[in-house]
Parts: C-alpha cells; structure tokens; sequence
C-alpha cells in the first residue's frame, strides 16, 4: 500500500482541525423560516425569511418578512425589537423607504398601515462559509399595491457579513443592492425619514412627554458628539445606541459606508422612540433610474457595554479604510 508523505499528511491535519474549529466557532444554520448565525455557540442575529405570526392586538397588515430580528448582544440580550405596539411597522433591523412614487402613483413602503405598498423575501440566493466570517445573499422585492394588482417596484439583494471577532464583541455587516424591477422608476421624494433603520427594544420607549432620564434609559451618540435632539438630522459617519436591559448595560453602533450615496448621510435620531435610520431622502429628491444600482452599505457593532466613543472611533477608522 503506497504511503502519503508525512509533510502532506500534516498539511490536511492543520487543514481538517482549523476547519473543525471555525465550523465551532462561527455557525450559519438556514431553516425554511430563518437564518440564525451563532459564534462559539451564542447567538448573533436571526433573519426573518417567513414573516412571524402578528401579536395579538396588532393588524395582520402589519405582517412583514425580509429583516433582522433579533440582533444579540454577546451577554444574550435582544438589543432589537419587533412589532412594538406604538409602531408595529417597525422591524428591529430592516430597510423601507417612505415618500415615494411609482407609475405616478404615491407610496409608502414604510408605513404600512397605508396599505400601498410592501416589502418581502423572495429567496435565498447565496450561503457562504469561510473561516473569518460567514454571509449569505436574501432576495427581497419592494411591491406595489394588494391582491392581484400587486406588481414588483425594486428588487434588493441583501448580503450580511458576520465576522469572526473576540468574545467582547459582535460585528456584522449588510449590502444593499437595489434595482428597478420594471422600466419604470422609483422617485423618493424629500422626507424626514426613510432608509435603512434599527428598532430597539420595547425596554427604551419612554411617554412622548417624559423629560426625566434614569438609569438604563436609551442614549445616541453621534461621531459629531452629538445625542438624539442636538444629532437628529444631521451628517455623522457613525450612530452608537446605548441603554441597558435586564440591568446590563448594551450597545449597538452603526457606521455608514463613506461610499454611500450622499454620505456621510443624514440621519432620523427620534425624540421619544428606540429607533433611528439613515435617511437620504432628507437631503432632497433623488431617483433609482432602470438599469442602474443604489448600493448602500452599513456596519454594525454590537457590545455588552455602553458604547465607548473611541473604541467606536476606532472600529470607524478600520472600516474606513477598508473602503479605500
């Protein structure tokens, strides 16, 4: 019987053990309902391919697939929320846009108490596992319309990235690629609000007139220094979320690609409520045209602690470069 050599026979132990220990470390594991990814056994983050049951006292048109929820902490924590009963149109982490018009008719993706229009999941069109990360491709549709009139706007390809990283961290990224799904065009009108947004837990929301601040209570931070009134609509490189839950203090940071359309972007920083999103609409109309792409992309990182403004800087100035 010819032997291998034992230089080759030492190469494919290192390979087969480095391999064993990624598959460990870093696990992407798809369902007929969701794509759950998990690092050395804790959960990071769940996509949403079929849209979950709607809560009781909710309307079923508030039902949505095609998001993120929830997004871990390292300690456990589900730092996103869905279905919040003030505004169950908003999915812990998920794109929409807002003011819009199709076909000269006016939409809102966001809003989906209009009953206009609509977002979904289509398919799962890559899963790729690698040892410094794992990432898969969702197809999405943006619809217009109900029942049979209802016809497609834009298809949007999702790609998420979840990196290998240390225990004290999460860090994951999301590439949108938007496309005109007929020859007719999208126009986003100027808005307030509309893009990509991130929905925080139910723990944060606080009464519309409530002035006191304790303890725990959701904070922003901008990269400009700035917090939720003083920041909102203005032009940050990075968003940092801070609060805590089951008394544990959390955070989650969001840099925009400085490669963006209109970047750095402005962003929608609410007074009362957990969320906030990027929003290019804010700086005026603009138009995804047929045969063209919008591409955006976003980073996000997710701690166990309050977010630390030059460890934040830093994970900036990384993702930066990397643009480059």
């Amino acid at each position: 019987m010819k032997q291998r050599p034992v230089a080759m026979v030492c190469v494919w132990v290192v390979m087969i053990s480095c391999l064993s220990v990624c598959a460990e470390e870093l696990q992407l594991t798809e369902t007929d309902d969701t794509i759950r990814i998990t690092l050395r056994g804790k959960p990071v983050l769940e996509y949403v391919k079929t849209a979950r049951p709607v809560p009781k006292g909710i309307e079923q048109y508030f039902s949505r697939s095609g998001y993120i929820h929830p997004v871990y902490t390292p300690t456990g924590q589900e730092i996103s929320g869905d279905y919040p009963v003030d505004h169950a149109h908003q999915h812990a982490l998920f794109f929409a846009w807002t003011k819009s018009k199709f076909a000269k008719q006016k939409i809102d993706f966001w809003n989906q108490a209009k009953q206009l229009a609509g977002v979904e999941f289509r398919e799962i069109t890559n899963i790729s596992r690698e040892e410094e990360h794992v990432s898969f491709t969702a197809k999405k549709a943006f619809t217009v319309g109900t029942g049979k009139d209802k016809v497609d706007a834009l298809d949007e390809l999702w790609t998420v990235t979840v990196h290998l990283t240390p225990e004290d961290h999460f860090l994951f990224d999301i590439e949108s690629v938007q496309t005109c799904a007929s020859e007719k065009p999208l126009i986003l009108e100027e808005h307030h609000y509309g893009g990509m947004a991130f929905r925080g837990n139910i723990e944060w929301l606080k009464e519309k007139d409530d002035p006191a601040f304790n303890r725990g209570d959701l904070v922003f931070l901008t990269s400009e220094g700035k917090g939720r009134l003083e920041g909102n609509h203005t032009r940050p490189n990075w968003v940092a979320l801070s609060g805590s839950l089951k008394e544990k203090d959390v955070s989650l940071s969001v840099f925009c690609h400085p490669k963006n359309f209109r970047a750095p972007q402005h962003v929608r920083l609410h007074p009362n409520k957990p969320y906030f999103c990027f929003a290019p609409a804010v700086g005026g109309q603009f138009k995804i045209e047929p045969g063209q792409k919008y591409v955006s992309r976003y980073r996000y990182l997710v701690t166990s602690e309050a977010a630390d403004a030059d460890l934040v800087n830093a994970h900036w100035k990384k993702y930066a470069q990397e643009s480059r």
